[in-house]
């Protein structure tokens, strides 16, 4: 007789995908380190933060807004 139920092997499956799959997230972040992709997400976060804090000292309303748009237009 079998072992194992159908269900029984259906989850040991599941856990090996879940297994490889973490480590594959676990890589990929690892060599996004060393591409420095976290250095220029900062970057762009940084720089975006400072075209919004330049636009609420000018006292433009409509400054954020544009801001928005420009980055939505790049996409």
């Amino acid at each position: 007789m079998d072992k194992f139920s159908f269900k029984d092997k259906m989850e040991i499956m599941e856990a090996i995908c879940t297994i490889i799959v973490s480590v594959m997230a676990i890589w990929g972040t690892v060599v996004a380190w060393e591409n420095g992709f976290w250095h220029k997400v900062k970057h762009i976060a940084d720089h975006l933060h400072t075209q919004i804090e330049a636009e609420e000292k000018s006292g433009s309303e409509n400054g954020i807004t544009k801001i928005i748009d420009a980055v939505k237009k790049v996409e």
